[in-house]
């Protein structure tokens, strides 16, 4: 004898769909469109977000000792780090003259609660910044170590100087920090100018002089006070004394006191105006000496929409520069972008033949019509569900669902 068992007495969800044909229809095309709007609506770059744990204290005090700077200013502030939520530990390289703290954060703490411990970070070292040594700089923080430049833009031209060269870049960060999305758009490979004073030594042994312009000497020579206001019955005038130095002839015609008698800068000393000679960091690009322009999206941007933006954006600028400077794109993210989102859709579509093919020939087209349908259909419910997470279109995302494709 056949024993026949019952029906199980549980939910089918198959059942349930089948006797609510209308709902579960609506359910379906409800889905569909949210999964379209919703990959619109998604963001696109070439690498997921990533929450940096680490901060950077730097603190300078020129003159002082590897132990001055240990005891003195180190420990007083590695002590009051120790009070920072989510703290995991606090490492300090310290030599004469500058220290660097880095603050660690534990890894279960979460993104939103790194950026609050950073921000007590500072808040701290400020609050024990009027405790510390008269002549300490700083500190200076930096945790902006995540940024990833969509597109990097190299200024050239021979014959150009470089802070003419950083001009022309200055005049296009303005423009790039027009474009919605963009959130900075550093200058990169720009070097310092400054004044170079050279004092020789015969010059002070033929006119039996002892004396070498510092900083502190010229600055007390240039002081900038207020001078008051004078207020009348229909105008209040601000009264200035300017005594500020601004260019190298003036700075040659200062007259500083040596012993006993006052001498004119210039008669003593050679003065000219340069470039950080070696300088801090230096671009090239194509062998010719370059300064860069980078550019950072904001969270949560597309990044192939915005590369089109700044790329129409960066057209107006390479019209207005002078002959002889170029404007060279040596970084595309966007491009890398799409070709990532094309090799994606290349593979869904693989995925609907391989599966349709499979399908047809071993379980019949009723059946491998309904497992070639459900294909787009956990797409569409994947996508509205990654819109209302926040998760974007990346490298990663892309190959978790290549990946899903393929089980």
């Amino acid at each position: 004898m056949f024993h026949v068992s019952p029906p199980a007495s549980g939910f089918n969800l198959s059942r349930w769909a089948i006797r609510h044909g209308h709902l579960t229809r609506f359910f379906f095309v409800l889905t569909v469109l949210a999964g379209v709007l919703s990959l619109f609506a998604l963001g696109q770059k070439e690498d997921p977000d990533f929450t940096f744990r680490v901060m950077i204290v730097q603190v300078a005090w020129p003159g002082a000792s590897l132990e001055e700077m240990q005891d003195q200013v180190v420990d007083k502030i590695e002590r009051k780090l120790q009070e920072t939520p989510g703290l995991e530990y606090v490492k300090s390289y310290t030599r004469a003259g500058s220290a660097v703290v880095m603050v660690t954060i534990r890894g279960e703490v979460h993104g939103r609660d790194v950026t609050e411990s950073f921000y007590q970070v500072r808040k701290k070292v400020k609050d024990i910044e009027t405790t510390l040594p008269a002549g300490v700089l700083g500190p200076w923080f930096n945790d902006e170590f995540g940024d990833t430049y969509i597109a990097l833009y190299a200024f050239t031209g021979p014959g150009f100087s470089a802070p003419e060269l950083k001009d022309f870049a200055k005049r296009a960060r303005d423009v790039a920090l027009r474009v919605p999305g963009v959130e900075k758009a550093p200058i990169l490979g720009d070097q310092a100018e400054k004044i170079f004073i050279d004092v020789s030594s015969k010059t002070r042994a033929a006119r039996g002089i002892n004396v070498t312009p510092s900083p502190h000497a010229l600055a007390q020579q240039t002081p900038r006070a207020p001078a008051g206001r004078i207020e009348t019955g229909g105008r209040s005038v601000r009264v200035a004394v300017d005594g500020m130095l601004h260019t190298v002839d003036e700075l040659r015609e200062l007259r500083i006191r040596a012993g006993n008698e006052v001498i004119r800068l210039g008669d003593i000393a050679t003065v000219s105006s340069g470039l950080a000679d070696p300088p801090d960091r230096l671009f090239r690009y194509d062998g010719k000496e370059a300064v860069v322009l980078g550019v950072v999206m904001a969270k949560g941007g597309n990044v192939v929409a915005i590369g089109k933006d700044l790329a129409t954006a960066m057209k107006g600028v390479v019209t207005n520069l002078p002959v002889g400077v170029e404007l060279a794109r040596i970084s595309d993210q966007p491009q890398v972008v799409t070709r990532s989102i094309e090799e994606f859709f290349e593979a869904l579509v693989e995925a609907l033949i391989i599966v349709l093919a499979v399908s047809f020939l071993s379980i019949g087209w009723r059946a491998g019509t309904v497992v070639a349908i459900t294909i787009p259909l956990v797409l569409c419910a994947t996508f509205a569900v990654m819109a209302v997470m926040g998760i974007d279109l990346q490298r990663i995302s892309l190959g978790a669902l290549i990946i899903a494709l393929g089980l």
